[in-house]
């Protein structure tokens, strides 16, 4: 049977009626998608274009690789001589269609690598900036009349401005009276995009002076700056466009900005910063002083006064240092209190302070008062970092017992539970024998050299896990870009609360070798052209990973195959992407071997597992 165009018609609206749910307003059917539907089925496809140009000159920039990542893979191309560069065929993602108007999809982020250009470069001050990163939306407005499935517009295009990275900014911090600030951390940030990004960060020296080099010329920057303690902060005076010197041969620019003054942050309420003795530690009783450092200087009032005696209701009142020593009573102790110079270090005295005790300084009425503020008149609040400012203080004085050795510690291997790990780290186990002379031992926890700082204290066990976290850096990055080591050492603890010397160190690394998960291939630009898409389990050095000499073809048919070009990707669907660009004599015969040499590294420096490190094709 023969149905008429009305007839079909009819049809789809009544197919349509029953998936999506039809309704009729002013004789105009309307397409509605429900809730629990959508119209996946049908997926409309576009174009992403874009260019690629120089911010000074306006000229285009050929040779940037552009990758895309979509549907499970990762696509790339290269600028032409144009400077565009474009990508058919992406979906526009997820879409509904309300009364004949459909919603904005299919956002993408473009990652523009400038590595190979930069290569090329002999003239240093020719280079861009390794990788940039852009975002592009796909857009489709509405239904193309006559056809219900057709949309129209399918397009995303972005313009990428670049610039050379041949400028130096250089400047000084200074506090409001001119002097040189110290130390200070110095932040460079990029003011052409909103929310202002920051390129560089660095420290100021002994005489309050910074600089940066290798910026983007004819970039608009932003300058700020806080002192090493937080309390000070400031920023040139006005966002600075760098020169624009693309009329000179080297395009070199020494650019020097205003100097930058630091004032009180004026919005923040002062704080601790720190405490000595730190609560719970063991000190010698011999000339004990506790020490609170303020963040910025508070302001003398009656109440801060610490000339008068007890009972003038100044600061002196609502101190209370209190002692319960293991073989004495509890009771109190006289001691005496005062400020520095600046104001932003108070110092109490105990009198009486003996070994083998323990102590508790009380600061909480007087930090509770609402009587301790800065000169802006904001009151002292606590500092969720230290215990012992608007918490009691409690420490130990040593005493006379045996200070035991130090430990010697070990990696507790135990298959399924303790082992090597990978990049993305685990759980470490660590083991020591038992010491008659210590009560507890502490763990101490260092991260890619820096200092050892106090993981676990008093831990009476002699058989310790814990969870390294991340080995590679930065850490939780898609594409990080090095290897980090976490190191250990134990002290114990003597009966009055002492540590023995440090224990050996044990260093943990990825120690799991990267695999050759899988590879693929397609026909690249011209005759036997391949592009070779393949994936391995972990991050790889940029370095190694595009070396094409790590890289060979093997097979029995005779077949010269040459690797012209390998581009590491990086992250893509749970697999880190290096793409060959391969030339053969002739097509290629089924059975040939790719293979990835050992000289393909991790961030740990080690090669791909012999196992894992081939694909026949």
């Amino acid at each position: 049977m023969v149905k008429t165009k009305h007839q079909l018609i009819l049809v789809c609206i009544v197919i349509l009626s029953l998936f999506f749910g039809c309704k009729k307003d002013d004789d105009t059917t309307t397409i509605t998608s429900s809730s629990n539907n959508s119209l996946s089925m049908f997926k409309p496809r576009g174009t992403i274009s874009g260019l690629v140009r120089d911010r000074i000159t306006n000229q285009p920039v050929e040779g940037a690789v552009v990758s895309v990542g979509f549907e499970g893979d990762v696509k790339t191309t290269t600028s032409n001589v144009a400077g565009a560069y474009s990508f058919a065929d992406v979906p526009a993602g997820q879409y509904q269609i309300i009364n004949g108007t459909s919603v904005l999809t299919g956002t993408y982020t473009l990652t523009v690598s400038l590595v190979n250009y930069n290569k090329s470069q002999t003239d240093e001050s020719k280079k861009y900036r390794d990788f940039y990163y852009t975002t592009v939306t796909i857009k489709f407005t509405s239904l193309t009349p006559g056809d219900s499935f057709a949309v129209n517009n399918l397009v995303g295009s972005t313009v990428l401005s670049i610039s050379h990275l041949n400028t130096s900014l250089s400047g000084r911090v200074v506090d409001v009276n001119a002097q040189p600030v110290a130390n200070a951390t110095v932040m460079l940030f990029d003011a052409t995009v909103f929310p202002q990004i920051i390129l560089e960060q660095t420290k100021t020296s002994a005489n309050g002076s910074y600089q940066f080099s290798k910026i983007d010329n004819g970039l608009t920057v932003n300058v700020k700056a806080q002192s090493s303690d937080g309390s000070l902060e400031g920023a040139i005076p006005a966002l600075f466009a760098l020169p624009a010197n693309a009329n000179s041969d080297s395009l070199r620019t020494q650019v020097n900005v205003e100097s930058i003054i630091l004032t009180p942050v004026d919005n923040v309420s002062p704080f601790v910063i720190s405490v000595s003795p730190e609560n719970q530690s063991d000190v010698s009783p011999a000339s004990l002083k506790v020490v609170y450092k303020f963040s910025e200087p508070i302001k003398q009032t009656a109440y801060t006064r610490t000339d008068l005696p007890a009972g003038h209701s100044t600061i002196v009142d609502d101190i209370i240092i209190s002692y319960n020593g293991f073989k004495k009573t509890a009771g109190n102790l006289g001691f005496s209190v005062q400020w520095d110079t600046t104001y932003t270090q108070l110092t109490i005295t105990p009198q009486g302070i003996l070994g083998s005790s323990k102590y508790t300084v009380n600061m909480t009425t007087a930090f509770n008062s609402g009587k301790i503020t800065d000169a802006a008149g904001l009151v002292l609040v606590n500092n969720a970092n230290i215990t012992g400012d608007f918490e009691a203080l409690q420490f130990t004085t040593n005493g006379g017992t045996t200070v035991p050795a130090a430990p010697t510690v070990t990696r507790r291997i135990v298959a399924g539970l303790f082992g090597d790990l990978d990049y993305t780290g685990g759980t470490v186990g660590l083991q020591w024998s038992v010491n008659a002379d210590a009560r507890s031992y502490n763990i101490y926890r260092s991260i890619n050299g820096g200092t050892f700082d106090l993981l676990q204290k008093d831990f009476f066990g002699t058989q310790f896990s814990t969870n390294t976290g991340s080995l590679v850096n930065p850490s939780g990055a898609n594409n990080p870009l090095s290897a980090i080591n976490v190191r250990y050492l134990v002290r114990a603890v003597s009966k009055d609360l002492v540590e023995s010397p440090e224990s050996n160190i044990i260093t943990v690394t990825d120690a799991v070798k990267p695999k050759l998960v899988n590879a693929t291939v397609a026909a690249g630009a011209g005759t036997n052209n391949w592009i070779y898409t393949v994936r391995f389990s972990e991050p790889l050095a940029i370095a190694a990973a595009e070396n094409v000499g790590n890289y060979s073809f093997s097979n029995g048919s005779g077949v010269f195959y040459t690797v012209n070009k390998a581009n590491y990707l990086g992250l893509s669907v749970g697999a880190y992407v290096v793409q060959l660009e391969v030339s053969s004599s002739a097509a290629p015969v089924a059975g040939y071997i790719l293979l990835a040499g050992n000289g393909v590294t991790d961030l740990a420096g080690l090669g791909v597992d012999a196992t894992s490190n081939s694909k026949t094709f």
